[in-house]
C-alpha cells in the first residue's frame, strides 16, 4: 500500500511538472519539428541548465539521446500509456513494443511506469516488453521508430516522386542538396490535338521542325531555418537541340546552351493532421537564362533563335501554390499546385504565358530500400504575349506567337531507391521518373511531344 502511494505521488509530481513544460498541439518535437499532440507517447528531457527538449514519442528522445550523452540530462520524463496525463522516469520504465498500438513515428512503443500495466496490455495486444537499457539497445545503429514519419528521407517513398520540386519541409537544421538530369524528346507536329505532316506546315512557312531535345541539368539546394519553414534554390543549365528542313528540302540543325532562370522558394507549414500535412509554395524566378541565343541557319550566320530555343523567360515571376501529402505503413501519396505567374515583358518586348501546374502522386513501398510511383502532371500554359521584332513569324511555326500555348496532361512511372538504411549512404536517395503524354491539345501548330525521362540523386541530413 505504502508502495502505490508513494508511485501515485510520484506520478502526480511529475504530471504537473511536464504539463508546465509542455503544450499539446502548439510544441514541437526536437528531433523532429512535428507537433506534439498525443498525450499517450509525448517525452521530454531537462538537461543540467534547465533547458527542456520536448518530444512527440519516445522514439524521438532515444533517437535524440544517439547524438547527446544521457548525464547530461537531470530528468527523462514519458508519457505513461496506462495513465493519461501523467508521466514516469526514463530509467525505471517498461517499454510495450505491440504492432496494435501505433505510434507517432511508427516503432508502435509505448511506455508503463508500472511493469503490472505492461503485463495486462501484453496479455491483449501482444508484443514484448523491455527496459530501459533493452529499449536503447534495439534503436542502437538503426533508424528504429523513424519509418513512419513525415521528415523520414530514409524510407524510400519518404520524398515525392524525382520529378517533383518542393514537396516537403525538413527539420529545423536540416539540409538537401540535389542532381537532376532531364531529357525530353519532341517529334512531329500538332495541329491542335491532331497530327500533321511537314508538308502542312511547309504549305504556310518557309521552314518546318522536325524533331527537338532538350537536356536539363538541375542543381538543387534546401535548407530549413526553423520547423515551419524550408528554402529551396534551383539553378537549372539547359541544353536545346532543333533539327529542321526547308522548304526547299534542305536540312539543318540549331543550337543553344547556357544556365535557365533561377528559382528561390520558401515552403512554409500551415498544418499537419497525424499522418497528413499541408504546407504553402511561394518563390520568384530570376531572370537567369539568355533570351537572346543566337546562331547559324541557311538565312544567315548570326540569326536570332525562335522563342523555344531561347533559355530563360527574361522576367522576374511570381510561383505560388500549395503541397498537400500523406504517408500509411507501406505508401505514401500527394497532390500539388503551382502557379508560375509571369510579370512585365522582357528585354525583347513579350513574355511568356503563365503556367498552371498539378501534381497527383501514389508511391507503393515494395522492398524496404525501394519504392515504385505512378503519377499525373497536368499543365497549362497560356501563349506569349508582345513579340520580338527580330523574329519572321512567316518563316518558321516557332517563330510565331500563334504557336504558343498549350494543355497537357502527362503520365509518369517512377521508382525511389533508399541507397542504405546505415552508413555514409543512408542520407542518399536515388529517382528516375518516364513520363509521356496522354492528352495534348496545342494553340497553333507546335512539336509533338514524345517522352520526358528524369533522374536524380537526393542527399538528406
Amino acid at each position: 500500500m505504502k508502495r502505490l502511494l508513494i508511485l501515485c505521488l510520484t506520478l502526480i509530481t511529475l504530471s504537473v511538472e511536464a504539463q508546465e513544460k509542455i503544450r499539446f498541439g502548439k510544441d514541437q518535437c526536437a528531433f523532429c519539428g512535428m507537433t506534439i499532440r498525443d498525450p499517450l507517447h509525448a517525452a521530454l528531457a531537462v538537461d543540467k541548465e534547465g533547458t527542456t527538449y520536448k518530444f512527440d514519442a519516445v522514439e524521438g528522445l532515444i533517437n535524440f539521446l544517439k547524438e547527446h550523452s544521457e548525464a547530461d540530462f537531470d530528468q527523462l520524463l514519458i508519457a505513461d500509456y496506462a495513465h493519461k496525463g501523467a508521466w514516469a522516469e526514463a530509467q525505471s520504465s517498461t517499454f510495450l513494443i505491440s504492432k496494435k498500438i501505433a505510434s507517432p513515428m511508427g516503432a508502435f512503443l509505448s511506455v508503463f511506469a508500472d511493469k503490472a500495466d505492461a503485463e495486462k496490455v501484453l496479455k491483449k495486444k501482444g508484443g514484448g516488453i523491455y527496459n530501459w537499457e533493452e529499449i536503447k539497445r534495439k534503436f542502437k545503429d538503426s533508424r528504429f521508430g523513424l519509418s513512419d514519419h513525415r521528415h523520414d528521407h530514409h524510407r524510400p517513398d519518404g520524398q515525392a516522386p524525382i520529378g517533383v520540386m518542393g514537396d516537403h519541409l525538413h527539420p529545423k537544421g536540416g539540409i538537401m542538396g540535389s542532381f537532376r538530369y532531364m531529357r525530353m524528346d519532341m517529334d512531329g507536329y500538332l495541329q491542335s490535338n491532331q497530327n500533321i505532316e511537314s508538308s502542312q506546315i511547309l504549305s504556310n512557312y518557309m521552314v518546318a521542325p522536325q524533331n527537338m531535345t532538350m537536356d536539363m541539368y538541375m542543381f538543387g539546394l534546401m535548407y530549413a531555418p526553423s520547423y515551419r519553414v524550408t528554402l529551396m534554390l534551383m539553378q537549372n543549365y539547359v541544353q536545346n537541340e532543333m533539327d529542321l528542313v526547308t522548304r526547299m528540302g534542305m536540312n539543318f540543325s540549331t543550337k543553344s546552351a547556357g544556365p535557365g532562370d533561377m528559382k528561390l522558394s520558401a515552403l512554409i507549414g500551415l498544418g499537419e493532421w497525424k499522418d497528413k500535412s499541408l504546407h504553402l509554395n511561394t518563390g520568384i524566378s530570376l531572370p537567369v537564362g539568355s533570351v537572346v541565343e543566337r546562331g547559324p541557319t541557311p538565312m544567315g550566320d548570326n540569326m536570332k533563335m525562335p522563342y523555344p530555343m531561347q533559355l530563360g523567360s527574361g522576367t522576374y515571376d511570381m510561383m505560388l501554390g500549395a503541397t498537400f501529402q500523406g504517408k500509411a505503413s507501406k505508401h505514401s501519396w500527394g497532390i500539388q499546385q503551382i502557379n508560375t505567374l509571369r510579370s512585365g515583358r522582357n528585354s525583347e518586348g513579350y513574355r511568356l504565358g503563365s503556367e498552371f501546374r498539378a501534381n497527383a502522386w501514389v508511391a507503393y513501398r515494395l522492398l524496404q530500400n525501394v519504392s515504385f510511383s505512378f503519377r499525373l502532371e497536368g499543365t497549362k500554359q497560356n501563349g506569349i504575349q508582345g513579340i520580338d521584332v527580330e523574329l519572321n513569324p512567316m518563316m518558321v511555326p516557332t517563330a510565331s506567337i500563334n504557336n504558343s500555348g498549350f494543355e497537357r496532361l502527362r503520365s509518369y512511372v517512377g521508382a525511389n531507391i533508399a541507397m542504405a538504411q546505415s552508413g555514409w549512404l543512408e542520407n542518399f536517395k536515388l529517382g528516375l521518373e518516364v513520363g509521356t503524354p496522354i492528352i495534348n491539345k496545342v494553340r497553333g501548330m507546335q512539336m509533338d511531344e514524345n517522352y520526358l525521362f528524369q533522374v536524380g540523386l537526393r542527399y538528406s541530413h
